[in-house]
């Protein structure tokens, strides 16, 4: 025989169904419509005043400036307070993006005070453009003065006790030391500067004596007087330096450089 199909109502379905359900199936089953039943209004809402049918959306768009100079101040942060959502401007401090009019837009950068604007509820056309300026937020400090030591009366003790490793008269003796002075002057080699000027003299003196012969400067009565006068300036400048030394070594002898020396090792 065939099956036999019995036609059963909605209702009568729904009825039989719960009569086989179990006590916990039911009660998940009322906590999950009491809970869609209380987040449905909000939802609602929301969704009404951001696509509601009063409320002109518009491209709002422009450009962050520094108020000081009016230079662009790249990616600066743009915010919708009131849906807490934005954009970040690019490198130029443009931005652009979709608002509602009445909307409350938040301007903010590092190192800048942030501003707010109202979109106003007068705009006419589906776009709105505006050059923002932001001042600088400048924080003034209080002096703070740093000392190495805790107090004037730790750094007075810090330097009546300081030990100097020479005295003012080693350092005089050993700039003026005429002798060896002299044996450095005379046994010292030429630096990286000094040969570089010599190979330019002689390569200028080849380039410019070309083809020609070298002029003798033993018969040139120029060279020999430059010669001379650098004879003499050298000359005077040994007897100067004589008499420093001298003078220096006077000046050591004299009782009056021991009594001042006394006088400060007694301070």
């Amino acid at each position: 025989m065939p099956p036999i199909y019995h036609k059963q109502s909605t209702s009568q379905a729904m009825k039989a169904h719960s009569k086989t359900a179990s006590p916990d199936s039911k009660r998940w089953l009322l906590l999950l419509l009491c809970t869609f039943a209380c987040i449905l209004p909000s939802v609602l809402r929301g969704q009404g005043r951001l696509y509601s049918s009063q409320s002109k959306v518009i491209q709002f768009s422009g450009v962050v400036v520094n108020g000081a100079d009016s230079k662009p101040l790249p990616f600066s942060t743009v915010m919708i307070l009131n849906h807490n959502r934005g954009t970040v401007a690019d490198a130029s401090g443009f931005f652009s993006f979709v608002a509602v009019v009445g909307d409350t837009v938040e301007f903010s950068t590092v190192g800048f005070s942030p501003r707010r604007l109202i979109i106003p509820d007068t705009i006419r056309h589906d776009a709105y453009s505006i050059v923002m300026p932001l001042e600088q937020d400048t924080i003034m400090l209080m002096e703070t003065v740093i000392y190495p030591w805790p107090t004037k009366e730790k750094f007075r003790e810090a330097f009546i006790n300081l030990e100097l490793p020479e005295t003012e008269a080693d350092i005089i003796r050993r700039n003026f030391n005429l002798a060896l002075v002299r044996e450095q002057a005379r046994e010292g080699k030429m630096d990286a500067n000094m040969n570089y000027r010599s190979l330019m003299q002689q390569q200028t003196t080849q380039l410019y004596y070309q083809n020609q012969m070298v002029p003798n400067n033993l018969l040139n009565p120029f060279a020999w007087a430059q010669f001379i006068k650098q004879w003499r300036r050298r000359k005077d400048a040994d007897k100067i330096m004589e008499q420093q030394s001298e003078g220096y070594r006077q000046y050591e002898n004299s009782s009056s450089y021991s009594d001042s020396e006394d006088y400060l090792y007694d301070e």
